[in-house]
């Protein structure tokens, strides 16, 4: 007698079971290789690495006892001799995941229109009429239904023959399984938008599924990096669309690299950690145009960073002509008629400045906003000068000599501050210089707190020491009529200080740690890789660095801030070449202009043109900006 069995102890250990096994695919103790067959073997039902469940005739038992497998050489083998509408095909598969597929079968057969099929599977019943496919020789596939699998269970699939008109039910080759989408038919709406929710996404897959719990509502189990998504949607209305992704990653997890692929372009984006997999962000990928009729888009996993991809949401789809509504970092500039920078020689440059506000100028088009770069070479905060700066021929000048002249007489109504690079005058660290640096960064907010002017600050580019080898010197000494080699160790710390300011409520970027992982990782491939010259003053490079940080912060997209180089800006949209040459016209053209009129004590600075010629000619530049909108 065998003991009777603890069903809820049974279902208890089974619930256990799951939650290992999920487990280990989190930690990566179960992994996949690129190209997965489930139970391929001869003779065995196969599933494919995009999720089709194949029930083919070698792998079938046949009941009855005209039915028999026939292997023409040549020939795919198939289910023969079908005479007596008794017999029966019956398979047996366990899946790896549930989800929603189409049920079809690939047969052929002459005549016998009237002849009907009976599919049961997994408690479930199909009849349908099997259409003539004009020969026997002839295999074609026909769609039979659309099936949900509630489950990961092992289930059975039986093809019967309730009627047969003529002398043979088919010709079977195979029954198969194709992934189906999910939800409904998706349609853009009528304001224009086009939502791609995970609940409608076809899976093609062995293990990511549609994980339909109102906690999640996503796509997941994402641990296989050979599964993928797509979604088939009808555009009414062509035109552009900006792109973004709802994803979700735990933390540990992120890293992995995914192509979204829709209107013949492609978006890469890596994925990032939100906390966790059911926390949600958007992420902004880029601009596409869609003609009308039905389109694809697809999401792809190129490179598994960890033990899983990423949860998906949805995807959606905004009309490009719909008004945007800026980040939350973006709302300080959009509506700032004047951003003025603050800043060294690198600030003054000015390449980082109209890269950003040309983008800027793209995505607000109907905002009146305009840079005025003010930044000033050799400039700090901190007041500190090494000794014989400029070969003995001035001092550095300080912002406090200047500041209250600039708030008084540009008004701006944003300041953008990058300082550091100077302050601590390229010696070793010292507390007391870090102290100067500080007092100096409060006063400038404190100043500009009076007029009601918000600043936000940039930390300091990097110091590298490659491009002056012999022409730095070491830890120790007295003096340092070159800089101390180790400087950026020094630009260390001021970083560190302004990003923990953020504490306190302060809105600062951090382009000092990217702009050192960006350098190191290009060193791997390239030792001389520079990103300055003299291994201070930013090759263009070097500014689309700090650009692309500012741009993050910004709330820019994806396929924007992952780029390397500046030409992903005037690649975002035909108008870029255009505005960035007016944007560049009009810095260019207030910058000299306006330090000559708010005044300064560096020496060797150009003066410019006259104040009133140069707005004259920002107002001429402002009315084409407004008319390329």
């Amino acid at each position: 007698m065998l003991p009777a069995v603890d069903e809820s102890r049974q279902t208890s250990t089974v619930i256990h079971l799951c939650r290992l096994h999920f487990l280990w695919l989190r930690l990566g103790l179960l992994t996949f290789p690129s190209s997965l067959a489930v139970n391929a073997a001869e003779g065995q039902p196969a599933q494919s690495a995009d999720g089709q469940i194949t029930f083919t005739a070698t792998a079938a038992r046949i009941d009855g006892t005209q039915a028999r497998l026939q292997s023409p050489v040549g020939r795919a083998p198939f289910v023969g001799s079908w005479t007596n509408p008794s017999d029966s095909l019956t398979w047996d598969f366990k899946p790896t995941r549930w989800g929603r597929y189409d049920l079809g079968v690939t047969y052929a057969a002459e005549g016998g229109d009237g002849t009907e099929l009976q599919f049961d599977l997994a408690g479930k019943t199909f009849t349908v009429p099997r259409p003539s496919t004009g020969g026997w020789d002839r295999f074609t596939n026909l769609t039979v239904a659309r099936i949900y699998l509630p489950k990961s269970d092992p289930f059975s699939v039986r093809l019967s023959c309730p009627k047969l008109v003529g002398s043979e039910v088919l010709r079977l080759q195979a029954v198969n399984l194709q992934p189906a989408p999910e939800g409904d038919s998706i349609r853009q709406a009528t304001d224009g938008g086009i939502t791609l929710p995970a609940s409608a996404a076809t899976t093609h897959s062995v293990m990511m599924r549609y994980e339909p719990a109102t906690n999640k509502n996503c796509l997941g189990y994402w641990v296989n990096p050979s599964d993928w998504a797509s979604w088939d949607f009808l555009v009414t209305q062509a035109g552009a669309f900006d792109v973004e992704a709802w994803q979700g990653c735990g933390d540990g997890q992120g890293g992995s690299d995914v192509v979204v692929e829709v209107g013949g372009q492609q978006f890469r984006f890596t994925v990032e950690e939100t906390g966790h997999f059911q926390n949600f962000v958007p992420r902004r990928l880029g601009r596409v145009n869609l003609a009308a009729g039905t389109n694809t888009l697809t999401i792809k996993p190129k490179r598994k960073q960890a033990a899983a991809v990423m949860d998906i949401r949805q995807v959606r789809l905004t009309p490009a002509t719909t008004a945007r509504v800026p980040a939350p970092a973006a709302r300080a500039f959009v509506p700032a008629p004047r951003v003025v920078l603050l800043g060294d020689s690198i600030t003054y440059a000015g390449e980082w400045a109209e890269l950003v506000e040309t983008w800027l100028q793209l995505q607000f088009p109907d905002n009146e906003l305009s840079f005025l770069n003010l930044g000033l070479p050799s400039e700090t905060v901190s007041g500190l000068s090494e000794p014989g700066h400029a070969g003995g021929a001035f001092p550095r000048p300080e912002l406090r000599e200047r500041l209250g002249r600039v708030l008084d007489q540009a008004k701006p109504d944003l300041i953008v501050a990058c300082y550091g690079m100077n302050d601590g005058i390229y010696y070793p660290f010292s507390e007391q210089r870090l102290k100067k640096f500080q007092e100096g960064i409060r006063q400038l907010r404190v100043q500009a707190a009076r007029r009601g002017v918000r600043v936000i600050h940039l930390s300091p580019p990097v110091f590298d020491p490659v491009p002056l080898a012999g022409r730095t010197l070491p830890a120790g000494l007295d003096a340092y009529p070159s800089p101390y080699e180790g400087y950026n160790t020094v630009l260390d710390r001021y970083s560190d200080w302004l990003i923990s300011q953020r504490a306190q409520g302060w809105e600062v970027v951090d382009i000092h740690g990217p702009m050192n992982r960006f350098l190191e990782e290009q060193r791997r491939g390239n030792p001389k890789f520079i990103l300055a010259g003299d291994g201070v003053h930013a090759n263009p490079q070097g500014h689309w660095l700090i650009a692309r940080e500012v741009l993050r912060h910004l709330g820019a997209p994806e396929a924007l801030i992952s780029a390397e180089t500046p030409a992903a800006v005037l690649n975002s949209d035909p108008r870029a070449p255009a505005v960035l040459a007016l944007v560049q016209q009009r810095q260019r053209a207030l910058k000299d202009a306006w330090l000559t009129s708010v005044g300064h004590v560096r020496p060797g600075m150009s003066p410019g043109r006259p104040l009133p010629e140069a707005e004259r000619e920002a107002t001429e530049v402002a009315a084409k900006l407004k008319a390329g909108r």
